[in-house]
Formats: C-alpha cells, sequence, structure tokens
C-alpha cells in the first residue's frame, strides 16, 4: 500500500472510533428509564425532565405546548450534546398546578392535536392503492357475484404435501 492510501485507512479507522454506534440513538440502554423528573432545589414549583433518545422536534413541541398552559411561568429545552441522545426539559409553574400536572396536560393536548392533524390528513390525501390487493379483490366480488367460491390462488385438487408425491417436498 502506499503510503497515502495507508494515512487514509488510518483516518477512517480513527474516526469509526470516536463516532458512536448507530442504535444508541435509538435503543434505550438497559436499566435506563426514557423520562426522569428531578425536582429543582432552589426554586419552588420547579424542576427539569431528562428525556433520553428524542430531539428538537419533541423538545420544541413540548416547549410550545407549555407556553400555552397560564400556571407555566417558564418552560424551555435543551439537548447538552448532539452526540448524546439526551434531552432536557425545565417547567416552572405558579401555585396553581405542578410541574408534574402542567407535563401531563401538555403531552395529553399534544395527543390530541396529533390525532386530529392525522385524521384531517387522512380525509384529505387519498392513500396510495395497491393495485395487486384491487386486483385480488376485484377478482373474489367476480367470484362471487358469479356463485362461485374463490379459490384464493389455488387450483382444485391442489396438494400442499407436493403435488401428491410421496413425503412432499421433503426429498429436494
Amino acid at each position: 500500500l502506499s503510503a497515502a492510501a495507508e494515512a487514509a485507512a488510518a483516518a477512517a479507522a480513527a474516526a469509526a472510533m470516536n463516532q458512536p454506534d448507530r442504535y444508541s440513538r435509538f435503543v434505550l440502554p438497559e436499566g435506563k428509564d426514557k423520562v426522569e423528573f428531578h425536582t429543582d432545589t432552589k426554586l419552588k414549583n420547579a424542576g427539569h425532565y431528562v428525556i433520553r433518545l428524542e430531539d428538537h422536534t419533541v423538545g420544541n413541541m413540548l416547549r410550545q405546548q407549555l407556553h400555552s398552559d397560564e400556571a407555566v411561568v417558564f418552560a424551555g429545552y435543551r439537548i447538552p450534546h448532539p452526540l448524546d441522545p439526551l434531552m432536557v426539559v425545565r417547567i416552572q409553574t405558579t401555585d396553581a398546578k405542578l410541574p408534574q400536572e402542567a407535563m401531563a396536560h401538555a403531552l395529553l393536548d399534544l395527543k390530541a392535536e396529533i390525532a386530529e392533524l392525522k385524521s384531517s390528513l387522512a380525509a384529505q390525501v387519498p392513500r396510495p392503492v395497491d393495485p395487486a390487493a384491487a386486483q385480488q379483490q376485484q377478482y373474489m366480488g367476480q367470484q362471487q357475484q358469479a356463485g362461485v367460491e374463490p379459490m384464493y390462488g389455488q387450483q382444485a385438487g391442489f396438494n400442499p404435501a407436493g403435488y401428491g408425491a410421496p413425503g412432499g417436498f421433503q426429498g429436494y
């Protein structure tokens, strides 16, 4: 190998060593909880959630939903490091509601909004039709109209044991 090829291979190996495993962004390690709540010892009605394996999409939605609650004084999130799949959501509320209650209400409201979005999209965007399923459905309808029991692709006298051969396909 040339010196340039060796240097390129060494650089690739070094880059691969420092790179975290791809599955670590999606698989929760054993013994770790997805969500943890920690009460703030310095502020009244405040705390933070540590949420694993989520990114800015979830963080921004949660923050925005928490801001819509009148009992929430402060809501924000941060991702401490891009290579660490961890998000910290801080919440401070008035005496009317605990931070845990505010988070629970925000999650329920988000779930309802997402369900509404999903149903409105399903009503407005036509689903793609699988041509094979449409053809099978048409065939079955024709068979039923003719008064024939649909055979679902099997021929009359079909023997799944190997066309009547002793031992079926086991000899092959």
